[in-house]
Order: structure tokens, then C-alpha cells, then sequence
């Protein structure tokens, strides 16, 4: 931030400006960015901060081109039809995931079901409400597909699997979703990863208490 004046008489000696003007602050370009890295990257840390895990999970984020693909996975104690119940609990979302405002089955038909979500986008770099349709594929006793639509954000298409182990069950998810905003590159990254690891870690927690 910089203050600047043509006059050169009667000057005060912190701004140089005259005695009988105003000093007027101008913002540079690189100052303004540096300052909206900062509350966003402070806005970020506290927005996707993870709680305390029961399960731990993995969680890898890659960008290849335009295209950001996800991988999250946990092993959790519990069998595979307590896993299946809670991740098709749709309306049950809101309770335990955070982020999701709400969440209703609109359509059902056959093995295809629609989902209507409220939503905070916690999966960009940005934090307004967003109204999502979600287009699901139930394939049980094991396997989710779905294709989520968002106004003004770019389509993700996922697919959760569920695998007996020795303990329990192992649940996977995979992701494949459009970088959203061009110029961001690592913060949105950074934002995508946080945010990935904050929704499946409450859902690996949420079915662990089951």
C-alpha cells in the first residue's frame, strides 16, 4: 500500500501529501493478491479442519491436465451391510457430515436414485451455498456410482466400493472432477484434499459407531 501525491510544497512527513489534502491510500495489484491469499488460506484452515479420527483414513488428490482425480479409503470395524446402510442413508447426511445442509430423495427408480443437496462448497476455494443433484447408481451389496451436478461448479463423478476384511470392511471411494476456478492451481488443490479428507473421514466415523 503506497500513497502518492504530485505536490511537493508543505508536505506532511509520513505520506508527503499536502497540509490541506487527503493522503489517499492506493492498493497495488500484488498487495491486494498477498492479502487475499491470506484470508483465504486462514478462511480454508479453519473451514476444513478435521476433527479427532476413530478410523484414520488415506486420502490422495492428483491433477492430470484440467482434471483433478480423488482416492480416499479406510478400513473400519464394522461389516459390510452396516457400511451399505449408513451410505445410503441419504437424508442422513446432514447429521454427520459436514458441509451438507440438506439432503432429500426426490426419485427413485429401480436401482437409480436422485439426491437433492444443499451444500457449502468446501471442495473449492470459495464458501457460498450451492444446490446439488446428485444422479446415484446403487449396485448392492458393495459398490455406489453417482454423477453430481452443481450450477457454475464442474461435474464429479464418483463411485464408492465396499470390501470385507479380516477386521471388518474397507470402504473406497474414487473421484474424477474438472479444476473449478483457473489461476488457483495449488490452493485449490490444497482446498480439494482438506476438504475430501474432512467429509470421508466423518462418514468413515459415522459408520464405525454403527
Amino acid at each position: 500500500i503506497t500513497c502518492r501525491s504530485d505536490c511537493a510544497a508543505k508536505t506532511m512527513p509520513v505520506c508527503g501529501m499536502p497540509m490541506n489534502r487527503r493522503c489517499l491510500p492506493v492498493v497495488t495489484h500484488s498487495a491486494l493478491c498477498r492479502v487475499a491469499a491470506a484470508l483465504l488460506l486462514t478462511a480454508l484452515w479453519h473451514a476444513a479442519a478435521p476433527a479427532t479420527a476413530a478410523s484414520p483414513v488415506a486420502v490422495d488428490v492428483e491433477r492430470r491436465d484440467d482434471t483433478y482425480f480423488i482416492a480416499a479409503s479406510a478400513t473400519l470395524r464394522t461389516d459390510a451391510a452396516t457400511a451399505w446402510r449408513i451410505l445410503t442413508s441419504y437424508s442422513e447426511y446432514p447429521r454427520f457430515i459436514p458441509g451438507i445442509r440438506s439432503s432429500h430423495v426426490v426419485a427413485r427408480q429401480g436401482h437409480v436414485v436422485t439426491v437433492e443437496q444443499s451444500d457449502d462448497s468446501l471442495l473449492w476455494p470459495m464458501h457460498w451455498p450451492l444446490h446439488i443433484v446428485y444422479e446415484i447408481t446403487e449396485l448392492p451389496p458393495d459398490r455406489i456410482e453417482s454423477r453430481a451436478v452443481a450450477q457454475m461448479m464442474p461435474t464429479l463423478q464418483s463411485k464408492y466400493v465396499l470390501t470385507a476384511t479380516a477386521s471388518g470392511v474397507r470402504l473406497d471411494y474414487s473421484g474424477r472432477v474438472d479444476a473449478g476456478f483457473a489461476g488457483l492451481g495449488d490452493i485449490e488443490e490444497w482446498a480439494l484434499r482438506r476438504s475430501v479428507r474432512r467429509q470421508f473421514q466423518a462418514l468413515a466415523d459415522e459408520i464405525d459407531r454403527n
